[in-house]
């Protein structure tokens, strides 16, 4: 199956996920008065391996706190696209979860569904809750759209520069004074290719994320207008700025002569070849760190390079968060739901989620626990936080907000594949461009 086909199933799929969001009850419906007694959430997530198993502990933790009062369910929904669509339709059979993990991309999306209750209903009333135990790119990515929050933040990654300190130094260079423009990241993978005959670059090809966070990098806009985060739904995308025309030659002569290896979609393969030493550098989520460098001592992790110098440059985050289901669930459901993230939030949480996950914490406080500062003492880890801690809450930074963004990606993804593989770039994006127009179209219809 051809990308430009994946991506068309992807868009359908999107459609016909808000429509039949949108032929059920609208909110406001009557929910069920407020339970007495002990109460049972339901909470949906998507997590496997070594997360799967710290999540068990966390959600037994919070059961043992609360015993007697709220008790959690917790049970897991395969892939985020499978998530997403058992909630249709528990949508439309009113068999919602109360509390569903959702990746960061599907937060346009679940907005438009008006299904979930935003957290700022209840952060507003609750005096111990601060807007600053969120990094603000983190508050900024996440934002009602009034200075609050949609949904609780939980699991949070961003992209950044890895480098294999023996094959820089074999070339050279000096890894840990790390490139930290585009151009000079070319310059290194091209030096490092030279001497040592590894490749010399790589970054994450799976999807569209790594040209979104270029975008950012540069101060760029990804969707029009305003990123989807004004008064106006996006309507569109901005692939062919001089900016971002700019990168991907850059990164086009790269894959063209041989520099870059290009992994694909298969992005464990990527990783496994920086981890035995094949590729110098690399370009993907932080949440590559422990398989790439399991030792954590054989990389440098670095911030992710800017391609401009603009004041608007940041770094888009990744990751998920937590949304409370708002129709048939009683207040009392509810608030329990609230109490249940807020604990997931906690500074001791997300220390003990970010050690044994590989995410960032999302909580500005966790670096002062025992585990956060123990995590901290890695310079590796600490670069991340730090980056994290630092991105501007920008426009550009915040990302695109569309409910079409994951179909999207394919699309992006499947025009740059032809031009690392020698098409021109202006025109090739500019097509891109303009299916992706349609694909937002076709959503923004439906979703009326």
């Amino acid at each position: 199956m051809s990308l430009r086909t994946r991506a068309s199933l992807a868009a359908t799929a999107a459609v016909t996920l808000v429509l039949a969001l949108s032929a059920c009850a609208a909110p406001g419906d009557a929910q069920p008065s407020a339970a007495s007694g002990p109460i049972t959430l339901t909470f949906w997530h998507e997590m496997t391996g070594p997360a799967a198993t710290e999540l068990d502990a966390l959600v037994s933790q919070f059961n043992e706190r609360e015993a007697g009062a709220i008790t959690v369910e917790a049970s897991y929904q395969g892939s985020y696209a499978d998530a997403q669509t058992k909630y249709t339709a528990a949508v439309q059979s009113g068999s919602t979860p109360d509390v569903l993990m959702m990746n960061d991309t599907s937060t346009g999306f679940l907005l438009d569904s008006k299904k979930t209750v935003p957290l700022s209903s209840f952060t507003d009333a609750d005096p111990s809750f601060s807007a600053d135990s969120f990094p603000p790119i983190v508050r900024s990515y996440y934002d009602d759209g009034s200075g609050g929050l949609a949904a609780m933040p939980f699991s949070v990654s961003q992209p950044v520069l890895y480098v294999d300190r023996a094959l820089a130094t074999h070339a050279g260079l000096n890894p840990d004074t790390p490139p930290t423009t585009l151009a000079e990241i070319s310059s290194w993978a091209e030096k490092i290719h030279a001497v040592t005959g590894a490749y010399g670059f790589s970054m994450n090809m799976a999807d569209s994320w790594m040209l979104e966070e270029m975008s950012a990098a540069g101060g760029e806009l990804f969707c029009t207008p305003d990123n989807g985060r004004g008064s106006d739904r996006a309507t569109g995308l901005q692939l062919t700025s001089p900016t971002q025309v700019g990168f991907m030659t850059t990164l086009q002569k790269l894959f063209l002569d041989g520099t870059a290896l290009n992994p694909g979609t298969d992005n464990s393969a990527m990783v496994s070849a920086f981890a035995t030493g094949k590729v110098g550098l690399m370009l993907t989520s932080s949440g590559a760190y422990t398989t790439a460098d399991p030792q954590k001592t054989a990389s440098k992790v670095a911030a992710f390079p800017r391609t401009s110098n603009s004041a608007d440059a940041g770094v888009v985050i990744g990751g998920n968060a937590l949304w409370i289901s708002g129709d048939g669930h009683s207040s009392a459901q509810q608030s329990a739901a609230y109490a249940f993230v807020s604990f997931l939030h906690s500074a001791d949480v997300q220390a003990a989620w970010a050690n044994a996950t590989g995410y960032l914490a999302s909580h500005t406080g966790a670096g002062a626990t025992a585990i956060g500062a123990q995590m901290l003492a890695d310079p590796n880890a600490e670069a991340m936080a730090d980056q994290l801690a630092n991105t501007p809450a920008t426009t550009a930074s915040a990302g695109c907000r569309t409910g079409a963004l994951p179909a999207l990606r394919p699309t992006v993804i499947g025009a740059f594949t032809k031009v690392v593989e020698g098409a021109d770039v202006t025109d090739t994006m500019r097509d891109a461009e303009n299916q992706a127009a349609q694909q937002i179209t076709a959503y923004n219809q439906a979703a009326g």
